[in-house]
């Protein structure tokens, strides 16, 4: 990571006596600087640290917390415990917390800032978080620009979806995306735009500016293509697409690839912060977050994806002092290998599956991935917007918005595409809706399981 050329501020360098960077600046380029050497410098020093600091962790949880000490065997607590404690779940991570509150108010007396999801994808969890972790969080998204090389001049275009029922396009703007550093080195702007589900608005505001780096879920891109086709993309001033949150589809990636949008994903998760980042060279293949998370493939639960079978994931937040996330089921399966084939020498994910938690219960009791591309439905039948539930075990609903009937050629072709994506063991319903209800998921997802 060579700093010197990096564009700099005409005043970058600090005027004070016997100092070079303001303290802020001077802090995150050294912390950046240490998480790079942790996640690719030598192994054995990594996995030394890692194990430290799992340690300190496991023997924080011990001694706070009568929960974590009836988990823990009754021997010496250290890092080796961590292959027989029992797997952590939703459940058990919300009944420490109902138990003990935050573990760190009880050592400092503050009250602990907290994190809840939305259960929109499964049981919703509340966790306890320090300030430290809020820190790390945004200082990792940032070290990956360095690792990368990635230049700071872009601006960034950030899409989110919203937390509650809205229409239109709510905007946040900042000159800088880059934090203290943005003092030190040129940087772009910063824009966030909450999508309301009201596409016009949102097209209208994305060509406002040049995106630079677009940060947004793969349905929203998608969405904008559908809309405006691949020509409105070409107008945006995209450099590189950073795609988080969902299931990004090929199609897509492809897509904006032909245009010389490249992609690069990121894999994280609200309990825990960062957990892995894509590889610059080999799409699909994450390394670990490894100075945030150590990750473990329990291959005891399995689903098949594409012919290759996919363990259950599970993360250790080597920070999570407030509530320990110790061999968390973050509920995704993927394929879990020693290291990269860029040379990345640590532990990489790849053939992550269940981002937006797309599992259907097969009839037989098994996991099966699902996923299908609105734009191969809309080939099938017209429809303003569709969502996919699963109401029993045997049984998956389409409900297509925009339309009060259908054509029973429409109906055949849809149930046919359904039933080449899942397995013929499925009843296939398709509604007609004027418009869905999307109260109860102000996200709006494109699929859910009541089973799975």
């Amino acid at each position: 990571m060579d700093l010197t050329n990096r564009p700099l501020k005409p005043n970058a360098y600090e005027d004070h006596p016997f100092t070079f960077l303001r303290h802020a600046g001077h802090n995150d380029i050294a912390n950046i600087q240490a998480i790079n050497l942790i996640e690719n410098g030598d192994r054995s020093t990594r996995e030394n640290w890692q194990n430290r600091q799992l340690t300190n962790l496991l023997r924080h949880a011990h001694s706070r917390s009568k929960y974590w000490r009836q988990r823990m065997p009754s021997r010496l607590i250290d890092h080796g415990i961590r292959k027989f404690l029992p797997i952590q779940s939703r459940e058990a991570v919300a009944t420490q917390v109902q138990l003990d509150g935050s573990l760190m108010a009880k050592e400092t007396g503050a009250v602990s800032p907290s994190y809840a999801s939305t259960g929109s994808t499964g049981t919703p969890v509340k966790i306890f978080v320090c300030p430290e972790n809020g820190y790390y969080n945004s200082l990792r998204g940032l070290a990956q620009f360095f690792i990368n090389n990635l230049s700071l001049d872009e601006n960034r275009v950030q899409i989110s979806p919203p937390t509650k029922a809205r229409q239109g396009a709510d905007v946040t703007t900042r000159n800088s995306w880059a934090g203290e550093l943005g003092k030190i080195f040129r940087s772009g702007s910063d824009k966030n735009v909450v999508y309301g589900y009201d596409d016009d608005a949102l097209m209208a505001e994305l060509l406002k500016t040049p995106i630079g780096y677009l940060v947004s879920p793969s349905r929203y891109v998608e969405n904008l293509i559908s809309r405006g086709g691949i020509d409105f993309i070409k107008k945006l001033g995209i450099k590189l697409w950073f795609h988080l949150s969902d299931f990004r589809s090929p199609e897509i990636v492809e897509a904006m690839r032909g245009i010389g949008i490249p992609s690069l994903s990121n894999y994280s998760a609200g309990e825990t912060g960062p957990i892995a980042f894509e590889c610059l060279h080999h799409q699909g293949y994450f390394h670990v977050a490894h100075s945030n998370v150590m990750v473990e493939c329990d291959e005891k639960l399995t689903v098949s994806y594409n012919g290759v079978s996919l363990g259950r994931l599970l993360i250790t937040h080597l920070h999570s002092y407030a509530t320990p996330i110790i061999r968390y089921d973050i509920g995704d399966f993927g394929e879990l290998r020693d290291q990269c084939q860029c040379g990345h020498d640590g532990p990489t994910i790849s053939n992550i599956y269940g981002r937006g938690k797309h599992f259907l219960r097969h009839p037989d009791g098994s996991l099966l991935p699902f996923y299908v591309s609105t734009r191969v439905l809309l080939q099938a039948a017209a429809f303003k917007e569709c969502r996919f539930t699963q109401i029993e075990v045997d049984t998956i609903v389409l409900e297509i918005s925009g339309r009060d009937k259908i054509a029973a050629d429409e109906e055949e072709a849809l149930r046919n595409l359904i039933i080449k994506v899942t397995d013929p063991a499925f009843n296939i319903q398709i509604k007609t809706v004027n418009e869905i209800d999307w109260s109860g998921n102000p996200k709006r997802l494109f699929f859910s399981s009541s089973v799975a």
